[in-house]
């Protein structure tokens, strides 16, 4: 089977509730939609993931944001942050108050050779996903695909235009396949999936809010079955 969520926001303790809520075996595989790079559990979760060949994470906002952080900082830690320059650290501020300050935390607690092994692995986050499952297409992305349309290659949309978009969910973007999003969440959409997953016009929104305490969503993609864990 073949399942999916998204903004996970380093909340380890209910992603591997989630993994045994859905009984998630070797024989299964399961797509993350990005910002993951957060909280005090942000280094477990990933350290966690790279350990699972048959899970694929793809790159986020938050990742987008952390990761030239993370560089800076896998050096000499002491001075990371005077070698920032302002946009830099605006950036640093921004991502700590989504749950970057505790996640650094955690990093600056590694070693130096397992702090730039992790922001290797950060490094193979994918931008995108095509996924086939129970006979239908889908088209995993983090936020959407700004300046869309049909007759453009997915690999000419540049990472802004595909973390730090709103989708319009009135819209159908594909006639043979189904976006499936993250990042905004499905409160901001309608308010009635208020901690649920959206799906409207072959278009399927994952971020449930789970990031500001709302249940965790999953679905499995081969008959859209959903899952959640409070």
């Amino acid at each position: 089977m073949i399942y999916a969520m998204a903004d996970l926001y380093g909340d380890y303790t209910r992603f591997t509730e989630m993994l045994d809520r859905i009984h998630f075996g070797e024989q299964d595989t399961l797509y993350l939609l990005g910002n993951l790079t957060a909280g005090e559990d942000g280094v477990k979760l990933l350290l966690d993931l790279s350990a699972r060949p048959n899970v694929f994470p793809l790159i986020g906002d938050l990742e987008y944001t952390a990761l030239p952080l993370l560089r800076k900082l896998c050096g000499d830690l002491a001075d990371g942050a005077a070698n920032m320059d302002a946009d830099t650290l605006r950036a640093f501020a921004l991502w700590g108050q989504r749950g970057g300050q505790e996640f650094v935390r955690a990093f600056r607690a590694l070693s130096e050779e397992d702090r730039a092994w992790l922001i290797e692995y950060l490094e193979e986050f994918s931008p995108y996903e095509e996924v086939e499952a129970g006979g239908k297409d889908f088209l995993l992305v983090h936020a959407g695909l700004d300046n869309f349309s049909r007759t453009r290659d997915l690999d000419d949309y540049s990472l802004d235009e595909m973390l730090f978009t709103k989708p319009d969910f009135e819209k159908v973007y594909f006639d043979d396949k189904i976006l499936v999003t993250g990042h905004t969440p499905t409160v901001d959409i309608h308010p009635d999936c208020k901690g649920r997953i959206f799906s409207l016009n072959h278009h399927i929104a994952l971020n449930t809010g789970a990031q500001f305490g709302l249940p965790l969503g999953c679905i499995r993609l081969d008959d859209l079955k959903e899952f959640y864990v409070e």
